[in-house]
């Protein structure tokens, strides 16, 4: 299916997105490693809705790093985003760091939010399960934390142990846009939690049966503070089921963002 690659001003900072599909908006928020491609799971997702995924400041072409402090300042980014595109209201799905900043953008302009789903979503404290620290990691312990197979070919793509020079430099920007809204406190908003009861959208979330870098029981803990959320686990899945499980992935979002 057609997409497009195309650039907004967002109050001065040039934001990059892709663009896809037809049908009800949907907006795609990216975890730490950015998505700067038109992925499979995206092209499963634009047969169903028009697919709108926005390169925050600092990932892929995006600029604006420098106003980007704390998680609150990327929710506000993001409502920018949604009104320069013209979204008075979509339904939202985020990926690890993408979920944390759905989830927040749930919490703080839930009437914005259609519907929301949640895949292996940072952004929570839960004692007893810590989030793996991926920054201090190479290529193979960071392949080994998101994929449930480190050494697949689909891995390797990804996270390659001998990477180009504008593959090495996409991934420290996007490291270093990560570590500042993320690294003190490590990827969580201390008062997320007792936020959630503020969630208004239906809400679905998503987990690997695999996933070694954030635990299920950060996806239990989302469910429990949702009122009415779901949980659905894809079998066969590390931390990134929209990469390694496209297909099932795709049918989960869908079958819900459709009820």
């Amino acid at each position: 299916m057609a997409h497009q690659q195309a650039r907004i001003d967002v109050h001065g900072s040039s934001i990059e997105y892709l663009k896809g599909g037809s049908g009800a908006p949907l907006l795609y928020l990216h975890s730490a490693g950015g998505e700067a491609a038109w992925l499979p799971f995206f092209e499963l997702l634009a047969k169903h809705f028009t697919v709108y995924a926005p390169a925050a400041p600092g990932f892929a072409g995006s600029s604006g790093l420098e106003k980007i402090d704390t998680i609150e300042d990327l929710v506000f980014h993001t409502v920018d985003v949604m009104d320069a595109l013209g979204l008075d209201e979509a339904s939202v799905v985020g990926l690890s760091l993408g979920g944390w900043l759905a989830a927040e953008l749930a919490v703080h302009y839930p009437r914005r939010v259609r519907r929301l789903v949640l895949i292996s979503a940072v952004g929570l404290h839960v004692e007893g399960a810590p989030v793996a620290d991926l920054f201090g990691m190479n290529a193979a312990g960071a392949r080994r934390l998101i994929f449930r197979d480190p050494e697949s070919a689909l891995a390797r793509q990804m996270i390659s142990d001998t990477p180009s020079p504008d593959e090495l430099e996409a991934a420290l920007k996007a490291r270093e846009a990560t570590a500042r809204i993320g690294w003190n406190p490590f990827l969580h908003d201390p008062k997320l939690r007792g936020r959630l009861y503020r969630v208004q959208a239906p809400t679905r979330i998503i987990w690997g049966d695999s996933d070694r870098l954030v635990p299920l029981a950060h996806g239990e803990a989302y469910r429990d503070g949702i009122e009415r959320a779901d949980l659905k686990v894809v079998k066969r899945s590390g931390h990134a089921p929209p990469f390694e499980q496209p297909e099932e992935t795709a049918k989960l979002v869908v079958e819900f963002l459709e009820q």
